[in-house]
């Protein structure tokens, strides 16, 4: 297993792979207010790295924004419209993280990074973004979890009734079966 330490590694793995490379441009050439690309896009290029293992692209990727003047999911329904017929090499989720809260019954968000920090694990709630050609990063929870292959809930689903969620989507994902070095907690 190799290991990871610092955000100058990641962006090295990000700028020696294309694919990644290719949608980041096209996200930045949306301009979207406060985006982000968060979850699997970067955590499983990370795991992949440390796995050893050579990389799948999901083309899944989860842009995220906030924009509070414009709340309607039509809006999101539109961006992911443009976004897959304007640039098919990835299969586009756009979500509006202003609008987002209601999801899991929180409060609304403040901020891109704060509807990210409440995502389900804190492996996942980190993203990435190209600013003026240069990889930005939002590491909501730090870099440990992910740099240590660990599945754990952020802290808005480590009591019940949410805890429940983080475990189905434990089940559902079997990460375990890509990354067998995965250290999954609260299970």
């Amino acid at each position: 297993m190799r290991s990871i330490g610092s955000e100058k590694e990641i962006t090295h793995i990000i700028e020696n792979d294309e694919w990644m490379m290719r949608v980041l441009q096209a996200a930045s050439e949306l301009n979207l207010p406060d985006w982000w690309i968060g979850a699997g896009f970067l955590r499983n290029r990370i795991w992949d790295y440390l796995e050893d293992n050579t990389p799948i692209e999901s083309r899944d990727v989860d842009l995220v924004y906030f924009d509070s003047s414009i709340v309607t999911a039509e809006k999101d329904w539109q961006y992911d419209e443009y976004m897959n017929a304007t640039f098919p090499f990835a299969e586009w989720e756009v979500r509006n993280q202003a609008r987002m809260h209601y999801k899991n019954g929180f409060e609304p968000f403040t901020s891109t990074a704060d509807g990210i920090s409440h995502w389900t694990e804190t492996a996942t709630a980190i993203a990435v973004r190209l600013t003026n050609n240069q990889l930005e990063y939002l590491f909501c929870y730090g870099t440990d979890d992910v740099f240590e292959l660990i599945a754990r809930p952020t802290p808005f689903f480590e009591q019940e009734p949410k805890l429940a969620i983080y475990r189905e989507r434990m089940t559902e994902k079997n990460w375990q079966n890509r990354w067998p070095h995965l250290r999954i907690e609260y299970m």
